[in-house]
């Protein structure tokens, strides 16, 4: 008995001394915060008041902080000798507001404006209101209006449950392309609105997997204004169940990125539901983000679709954009199933700069409509500038050409393309 009191003794005395030693986050302390709340950086970080600091704690809180998109910088210092664990950001304004234009070769026009707030309320909600002009050729003529309004509510209520709402209406151009070159052109008028609830099972949405699910309700008619009727472009109601699921280990550093992530998602259309049509959807893609060199990087694509059923004219893949195939226009690479591989190569022009350039290649194989051209390539170059102080502030400009249909083809905007 004596034994095992010495024993419960010297084993108490270290334990005691370890707990002692241990760094116990008795405090947070944030600062750098002008229009975030500080809950929002709070439910960010992988510790909570009253538990022991770890090693990486201080890195992975950056790199969650980094991924919400609200700040340039975030630093995170270990416990003082108070137990403070002190973090530090620098919040990027996340309001935009960004007129839009484009126009095809065939002179075929539109104009637009779109307002986006990221960071609503101080809690990183997202609210996106657009609206749209095609005005014809050389945006001489006034051929429809439409809107977009779209809302993220990111992590209700702190949680792990995101909801996003989105809807569309009014009347825009729809060009009917067959085999590539344009049939007829419509005045679509539709109506859609959609609405998802996403889940994140990782740490915190973002990071590692999510799953998704929501409903989907449209309304679309087509009037003929120009070119040959197309069997195919019908008016149409869909009633659709939207199911995905999303995996995220990546690590944005503002100017360059590292890591991985892929999405799936799936959509089913029925007349049980009150739709006109039976149409399934599925669709994946899966992206890289490799370091070349230091900050340079490498980034491969890979993303695959398949449509079956009842698939009308405006429920194709459409591949021919600035963030699919690039060197085509909307309309020109068309199909019920695709598969697109990308390779794209970025360079700082020196460590940490704000100014990239990027070399791509874009190839895909899709199954057309109608028989007709099966591969699509597309190369070019490009510059993206990154302006740190505002969310998913990359603006970027891109010469590609097409090589089926020997044309070169320019973009410049927001954004990158994958």
């Amino acid at each position: 008995m004596a034994a095992l009191r010495r024993f419960l003794l010297l084993y108490c005395l270290l334990y005691g001394g370890a707990l002692q030693a241990a760094e116990l986050v008795t405090a947070i302390s944030v600062s750098g915060l002008e229009r975030t709340r500080e809950r929002t950086v709070l439910r960010q970080l992988p510790f909570r008041v009253g538990d022991t600091w770890r090693q990486g704690m201080a890195t992975t809180g950056e790199r969650w902080l980094r991924n919400t998109g609200l700040f340039s910088e975030a630093h995170i210092t270990p416990p003082d000798a108070a137990g403070v664990v002190h973090v530090s950001v620098n919040e990027r304004w996340s309001l935009w507001l960004l007129p839009q234009a484009s126009r095809s070769d065939s002179g075929a026009s539109s104009a637009g404006l779109t307002l986006d707030e990221y960071n609503l309320w101080g809690l990183n909600h997202h609210l996106r209101v657009a609206y749209r002009e095609d005005t014809g050729r050389n945006f001489t003529a006034a051929n429809g209006s439409s809107y977009d309004i779209g809302y993220d509510w990111r992590r209700i209520a702190d949680s792990k449950l995101s909801l996003s709402f989105a809807g569309h209406w009014g009347r825009s151009v729809f060009d009917a392309y067959r085999n590539g070159a344009l049939a007829a052109q419509y005045l679509q008028d539709n109506r859609s609105t959609s609405l998802v609830l996403n889940c994140a099972l990782g740490p915190v949405p973002g990071e590692g997997w999510s799953v998704s699910g929501g409903m989907a309700a449209s309304n679309s008619s087509f009037q003929l204004f120009s070119g040959t009727p197309q069997a195919d472009v019908l008016a149409s109601r869909k009633r659709s169940l939207l199911f995905g699921t999303s995996y995220r280990q990546v690590d944005d550093r503002i100017v360059w990125f590292t890591g991985s992530a892929f999405d799936y998602a799936l959509s089913v259309t029925s007349r049980a539901f009150g739709s006109t049509l039976n149409v399934y959807r599925q669709s994946a893609s899966f992206r890289t983000y490799m370091p070349v060199d230091d900050q340079n990087t490498l980034n491969l694509r890979l993303a695959a679709g398949h449509a079956f059923g009842d698939v009308l004219r405006d429920g194709l893949f459409d591949l021919g954009n600035r963030s699919g195939v690039r060197g085509y226009l909307p309309g020109e690479v068309q199909g019920r199933a695709y598969v697109l591989g990308s390779v794209e190569g970025r360079y700082l022009l020196f460590p940490d700069a704000n100014v990239q350039l990027a070399a791509f290649s874009d190839m895909s194989w899709l199954l057309p409509e109608a028989g007709g051209r099966r591969f699509y390539a597309g190369a070019g170059g490009g510059v993206r500038w990154t302006l740190r102080w505002l969310v998913n502030g990359t603006l970027r400009a891109d010469a590609a050409y097409g090589l089926a249909t020997h044309r070169w083809r320019f973009y410049i905007g927001a954004g990158q393309a994958f």
